[in-house]
C-alpha cells in the first residue's frame, strides 16, 4: 500500500536570497571544457589553458546527466560554478539536438537560452 505525501505546514520560513551575476569568473584549473552534438550524442572534449583547443579527454552520452556526472567523477576539484555551467550548456545541446536546430556553445553570452525563442517563434515542439 502506498503512503499519500502531503505537507501540512511548511517546514521554515525562509528569507530569500536575491542573486544576480557577480560578473567575475575565475579560470577552472581542470581546464576548459568544448561541447558539440556528434552523430547523435553529447559529447565534451576537455582542453588545458596551454594548449588551446587540444582535446585532452573525452566523454560522450546520450542524455546531459550521463555526460555532466561522469565528468564530475573523474575531475572531482572541478570548480562548482564550471559544474553548473556544463550542465547548463549539455541542456542546451540536448535540447537543440531534439529540436535539430544548430547548437552553438555559449549562444548569446547572456545566459538566455535562444532554443526556447525558437520554440515561441515557431508553436512548439515539432511533432
Amino acid at each position: 500500500m502506498k503512503k499519500k505525501f502531503s505537507i501540512k505546514k511548511p517546514i521554515a520560513k525562509a528569507k530569500p536570497k536575491a542573486c544576480k551575476d557577480k560578473g567575475y569568473e575565475k579560470l577552472d584549473p581542470a581546464g576548459y571544457f568544448l561541447i558539440r552534438i556528434n552523430n547523435g550524442k553529447l559529447e565534451v572534449g576537455l582542453c588545458g589553458y596551454k594548449d588551446v583547443n587540444i582535446i585532452k579527454k573525452t566523454w560522450i552520452g546520450d542524455k546531459p546527466q550521463d555526460v555532466y556526472r561522469q565528468v564530475i567523477e573523474d575531475l572531482p576539484k572541478i570548480a562548482k560554478d564550471h559544474c553548473a555551467y556544463l550542465g547548463k550548456e549539455l541542456a542546451r545541446a540536448w535540447l537543440c539536438m531534439k529540436l535539430d536546430v544548430k547548437y552553438i556553445q555559449d549562444g548569446k553570452m547572456d545566459g538566455t537560452f535562444p532554443e526556447i525563442e525558437w520554440l515561441i517563434r515557431n508553436g512548439g515542439a515539432p511533432q
